[in-house]
């Protein structure tokens, strides 16, 4: 059976998307479209499946790295055995790529929380601890500004209003 080959504006009549964002997917992820003698791209049915696969694993929320990096898993590791009760094609490997990619992406968020957590844990300790030495620093001022009251109202009555005025 003969290849059937697509024109540029055919992909992106079937895929509904943009000529520009074929060629930018094409770029990004590295992504090698066969191309005639003028320089004409020539997408296969195997290029049409590779960039539905991009564009579902878009929707999901990965970005360009991680859709590179599950295609160049894809190209280097090929999927596990298919038992025969299971239909073999693009969506048993879309599956499977999915699969990789959001245990990846989950992987990742994990990690990228805790490292949170861990800053959040230490800013709240620092903050505790400036709370502690405000409230140590604010009760020894109140004690020093009743001891000094009590002295002054003691010191007060013994003498005239006249002589604390003038300061003797």
């Amino acid at each position: 059976m003969k290849e059937r080959f697509y024109k540029i504006g055919e992909v992106s009549e079937l895929l509904n998307i943009e000529q520009h964002t074929l060629r930018y997917l094409e770029n990004s992820l590295k992504i090698k479209i066969r191309r005639d003698e003028r320089g004409d791209r020539l997408y296969t049915d195997s290029d049409i499946d590779t960039l539905r696969l991009v564009l579902k694993l878009k929707e999901k929320g990965l970005n360009t790295t991680a859709i590179r990096l599950a295609l160049e898993n894809v190209e280097e590791e090929p999927p596990p055995p298919v038992p025969e009760t299971v239909p073999k094609g693009p969506l048993v490997n879309f599956e499977f790529v999915e699969a990789v990619s959001l245990v990846r992406q989950v992987s990742e968020q994990n990690e990228e929380i805790i490292r949170q957590n861990k800053l959040l844990e230490e800013r709240l300790r620092l903050l505790e601890e400036k709370l502690d030495r405000y409230s140590r620093e604010r009760d020894a001022t109140l004690n020093e500004l009743i001891q000094l009251l009590k002295t002054e109202g003691a010191e007060s009555k013994s003498k005239s209003w006249l002589s604390r005025l003038r300061g003797k």
